[in-house]
């Protein structure tokens, strides 16, 4: 296991859409700069320094993160698109697992910021993104108005 941390997480790992390909687990924390080091220490702890890979963003969808390259100033359907093509479709459940009709274009998705839906013609600085920001929703537009499955945790 390298550098900063526990085991395997219980997510859906992580995909990089620039090259449409998964990010090994074993990569995943020097990908995404998560390896505590003593460059910042806290009271002789390591800790996460800053980012310095202010090329790329992270979203998070259905329990996996998909890292692209995105900036401030590119307006949010270009964001979309540039997801869609590196493949965050992969998210879908099977049709017979779902209740609602999945990702079937990028106009399907919805990303958010600090709990604000994203207009497509708006740029990501409008909504405060920073560079290089890792904590981006993107979510499936019909499952912001269509109820949980009766199973879902949700309803407990």
């Amino acid at each position: 296991m390298a550098g900063g941390g526990g085991g395997m997480s219980l997510g859906k790992g992580a995909w990089d859409c620039d090259r449409n390909v998964e990010i090994p687990p074993e990569a995943e924390a020097e990908v995404f700069e998560e390896i505590a080091t003593m460059e910042f220490p806290f009271e002789g702890i390591p800790t996460i320094p800053p980012r310095k890979d202010m090329d790329h963003m992270a979203f998070f969808c259905e329990g996996c993160r998909y890292r692209v390259t995105a900036y401030p100033d590119w307006k949010v359907a270009k964001v979309k698109q540039a997801l869609w093509e590196g493949g965050i479709q992969r998210s879908n459940k099977p049709a017979s697992k779902r209740n609602t009709p999945g990702l079937e274009k990028w106009e399907d998705l919805t990303l958010m910021y600090a709990c604000q839906r994203m207009d497509n013609d708006k740029q990501l600085r409008e909504y405060h993104v920073p560079p290089g920001c890792g904590c981006l929703i993107a979510i499936e537009t019909a499952k912001l108005f269509t109820k949980p499955p009766p199973d879902s945790a949700y309803w407990n």
